[in-house]
């Protein structure tokens, strides 16, 4: 996604400076002002980092619940 986003805002400065050249107006320039400012927030996106495995130790009078979304325990006896 951020590969994406980064291509998507070049191409829409390109685009702005030549409509800038084509017809310098205030409309073009802020325009192109405002791509420039996308395209340089597009290096701040986060990249996409791999989850890390989960480990869980549990005693013999325990119950271990291990999830990677949410949770919603309600009556833990009637599982068994």
């Amino acid at each position: 996604m951020r590969i994406t986003a980064i291509i998507a805002s070049g191409l829409v400065v390109l685009l702005a400076l030549i409509w800038v050249l084509q017809k310098p107006d205030y409309d073009s320039a802020v325009a192109f002002a405002a791509a420039l400012a996308v395209l340089f927030s597009s290096f701040l996106l986060k990249r996409n980092r791999k989850e890390t495995a989960h480990s869980q130790t549990v005693s013999d009078s325990s119950v271990g619940v291990q999830a990677g979304r949410d949770v919603n325990i309600r009556d833990i006896n009637r599982v068994k």
